[in-house]
């Protein structure tokens, strides 16, 4: 057995998850991964629909524009998973990554962020990538949680992802690759608002990824 004490009900957090973003997804969700999280964690699983319900809760007519212009589910699904712990609070998790250990004793922060890898070397990081030293230093966005609704670190990734999304969609490409995706609300929009702003917010909790295991089902890939 991995774990040697369930959480008492009453100390579980709220965890998400998505399902069927992607257009004409015809495979159930697999729920191995939900299931054994739910030693800690009570699940609630959303879609599209209740993506932009999230969008209009926002009520920001930049955001609006944005989303209406945007082509590419899986962007969609980086920023809704930013919107729905901005709004409610609560942790996001992909649905192939298990929680290995018990960190819920551990979180006196507001927000909890993961490791995603330690690079050897930036030139590993994609075109539009910041490079500095410090970026060798990968936060996840298949795993993060917030102690509190409206956190104004997650608000500042959420500009910053709509800066991105921005500059992306005035260049007019169509298609995207996948470091395109990475950068504009994925795991990079969230590792370099932690590099910028960590000293600014003190209750942010980092911890290592050894606390989860991503299994990577990568289904966003482009072939």
């Amino acid at each position: 057995m991995i774990f040697k004490k369930k959480v008492a009900e009453s100390e579980k957090k709220i965890a998400v998850y998505m399902w069927n973003m992607k257009p004409g997804e015809k495979s159930p969700i697999p729920f191995k991964n939900i299931i054994k999280n739910n030693q800690f964690f009570n699940e609630i699983i959303i879609g599209p629909n209740e993506v932009d319900d999230l969008v209009f809760q926002m009520n920001d007519k930049r955001l609006q524009e944005l989303w209406n212009k945007t082509p590419w589910w899986i962007v969609k699904a980086d920023l809704g998973r930013l919107l729905f712990v901005y709004l409610n609070g609560g942790f996001y998790f992909d649905v192939d990554c298990r929680v290995k250990k018990n960190f819920l004793s551990k979180i006196n922060s507001s927000i909890v962020l993961f490791v995603e890898k330690n690079l050897n070397s930036v030139n590993k990081l994609g075109p539009r990538e910041n490079k500095s030293e410090n970026r060798k230093l990968r936060i996840a966005n298949y795993a993060f949680g917030a102690g509190v609704k409206k956190h104004p670190f997650l608000r500042e990734v959420i500009n910053e992802c709509m800066n991105r999304l921005s500059q992306i969609l005035n260049e007019n490409q169509g298609e995207i690759t996948d470091l395109d995706v990475v950068w504009v609300c994925g795991p990079d929009v969230v590792t370099s608002v932690y590099h910028d702003f960590k000293d600014q917010y003190k209750d942010i909790l980092l911890l290592e990824k050894n606390n989860l295991k991503h299994q990577s089902f990568g289904g966003w890939r482009s072939d």
